[in-house]
């Protein structure tokens, strides 16, 4: 009979691995890309918004928030959601 040699470990192994990769995403992310975001044009406007208003965000509800705009507005003057069928253009 062999001697059976416990496992050893010589490293952290991929788990580690994605935990590393995993909290530098998120850094960068919130170190980074938020950041940025808020020098966009319409997240800048509506900060500038709630600044001049004097509003306090932490203060406010999500639902009390004013919608950002989801496109510009160009777009949706030519964005057709529902298209007409050739029946009811007669």
């Amino acid at each position: 009979m062999t001697a059976m040699s416990p496992r050893t470990t010589t490293g952290a192994g991929p788990a580690a691995a994605w935990l590393v990769v995993g909290i530098a995403t998120i850094g960068c992310v919130w170190c980074g890309l938020l950041p940025r975001l808020l020098r966009c044009g319409p997240v800048e406007r509506h900060v500038d918004l709630m600044e001049q208003l004097d509003v306090n965000p932490a203060a406010m509800y999500y639902t009390e928030l004013d919608r950002l705009p989801l496109r510009p507005d160009w777009i949706t003057r030519r964005l057709t959601l529902w298209p007409t069928s050739p029946q009811s253009q007669h």
